[in-house]
């Protein structure tokens, strides 16, 4: 990758390449272990749709990468939605890459905007929410200090279709 994407906040313009990502991505990541059903659901409408109402918020903050003028990913972060969060703990709320961009540094560089932004944004620890059966993305987040948190209530809520770990780290 030469260069390297360019970091932007996105906007109610990006919805839909956000929402695209986010679909291409939890197909290629957990068709292995959630319901075919579930990821069938998740369409670029409904999820743009989503997208709109959530980058028009003020509630989390959402950046883009972009590579060579086409979204490449994205991360979102903001306050703990946590039931036992403190003010003090921010939340990576999702990252993701678009396949054919993985391996090429994108989740890294963005991973380390949203620590970046979690610490500007006055939180001194983390937390984020991945599929238990999710390996590849536990070992990503450990390859860059993210643990398995024990007081993590094992399940996010409702919206996950699947067992879930909390993972913690230091800001």
């Amino acid at each position: 990758m030469t260069g390297g994407p360019a970091l932007r906040p996105a906007t109610p313009a990006d919805a839909e390449a956000i929402a695209a990502i986010s679909v291409r991505g939890w197909s290629h990541a957990y068709a292995d272990f959630l319901d075919a059903r579930v990821l069938a659901k998740r369409t670029v409408a409904s999820q743009a749709e989503r997208w709109r109402e959530w980058l028009a918020g003020d509630v989390t903050q959402t950046v883009v990468a972009d590579l060579a003028g086409r979204i490449a990913g994205y991360a979102t972060v903001g306050a703990s939605r946590d039931a036992d969060a403190t003010p003090a703990v921010g939340e990576l709320a999702g990252l993701y890459v678009d396949p054919p961009a993985q391996g090429a540094g994108v989740g890294t560089i963005l991973l380390d905007d949203a620590v970046t932004r979690l610490r500007a944004g006055g939180f001194t620890s983390a937390t984020l929410w991945v599929f238990e059966e999710n390996g590849l993305g536990r070992a990503f987040y450990e390859r860059h200090g993210w643990a398995p948190d024990p007081e993590g209530e094992g399940r996010e809520g409702a919206d996950w279709h699947g067992p879930a770990l909390r993972y913690r780290r230091d800001l």
